[in-house]
């Protein structure tokens, strides 16, 4: 009986202490100030609850890093182009950006648990973007039927990378026919995210907000010069379009190179670029991803231009940014 007593003592013991545990992880995951979230440079990995006594619990992690739910989405430039890339990356990100054709890959991400950030260039261009594609209502009218069984994992469209630094149309006409592309992808995916990405020269141009599609709702802004990350021009991006309902996304510079036109980082000035990204996303209420530039080697020269694949300690760092981002996906 003694012992009958002592061992349901130390059941309730231990039970009221693992109920008070988790009203407490409860708590910290969910009410923290919005203010409030973890440095880049304290983040760190989760480990399981190891609880004395006569319970033993599995699958219960506190909550160590505290991430606003502004940001959402984690996932790198060239992650969904290979089929063995997807599993690797969806350890710790939430999407791969992918070509509209290529749905073996979508399938891959899909059972990954991954959405899709999908590339359309070719559909609406022509010439490596550089023209109009005449037949382009054609070309999207059959992508759209290959597309539409996707519809509950795509997360954003890309109709053109960098459309304004590339495209030879004139900026108004451009800006016309963005918004035309838009249109005509509202009608089927009315909930994904459409996207550009500009370059700091298109943004720093004065004319700027002039030329902006206005039904485009997700932009970025990339810029791979100097050490420190480029908090100036995001946030002349997102002063220019403050007046439109709009989120953003980061593109920290995540590859070495040995062209001087780009400048030849170390991995520990790369690693300190993923973590003023981080903390400046995680400080800015509009910031919803970090898209970092790019998972794998540029394929037509990868020995020059190495992706974060293959740069060990920029690889953990992300590892860890993006499983933090992520963790509730």
């Amino acid at each position: 009986m003694f012992f009958t007593r002592l061992y349901q003592a130390s059941f309730l013991k231990s039970a009221a202490f693992l109920m008070c545990l988790v009203l407490s992880w409860s708590m910290d995951s969910h009410s923290q100030p919005y203010a409030y979230h973890t440095p880049a440079e304290y983040l760190r990995e989760t480990k399981p609850i190891i609880i004395p006594g006569n319970i033993f619990v599995t699958g219960i992690v506190p909550q160590k890093n505290y991430v606003p739910s502004h940001l959402k989405e984690f996932g790198f430039y060239h992650s969904g182009w290979e089929e063995d890339d997807i599993p690797e990356v969806a350890k710790f990100s939430t999407f791969v950006d992918v070509w509209y054709f290529d749905k073996a890959l979508m399938e891959t991400a899909r059972r990954h648990g991954l959405k899709i950030w999908v590339a359309l260039a070719p559909i609406f261009f022509k010439d490596f973007g550089k023209n109009k594609q005449e037949d382009y209502r054609e070309h999207w009218e059959k992508a759209k039927q290959e597309l539409i069984p996707f519809k509950d994992i795509i997360y954003a469209f890309d109709p053109l990378d960098e459309p304004f630094q590339r495209s030879l149309l004139p900026d108004k006409e451009l800006k016309a026919y963005l918004e035309e592309i838009g249109e005509l992808i509202r009608q089927d995916f009315p909930s994904a995210k459409l996207a550009i990405t500009f370059t700091h020269n298109t943004v720093n141009q004065a004319r700027f907000q002039l030329i902006v599609p206005e039904n485009f709702n997700l932009f970025g802004v990339d810029y791979y010069y100097e050490v420190d990350f480029q908090d100036k021009i995001v946030k002349k991006l997102m002063r220019k379009t403050q007046h439109m309902d709009a989120k953003y996304y980061l593109i920290p510079r995540g590859f070495k190179t040995t062209n001087k036109d780009y400048g030849v980082l170390s991995e520990t000035e790369l690693l300190l670029r993923a973590r003023q990204a981080y903390n400046f996303a995680v400080s800015n209420s509009k910031v919803e991803v970090i898209f970092p530039f790019h998972w794998k080697g540029f394929v037509e020269n990868s020995k020059n231009y190495v992706g974060v694949e293959n740069i060990p300690l920029l690889r953990s760092e992300y590892e860890k940014i993006g499983r933090a981002i992520s963790r509730d996906r």
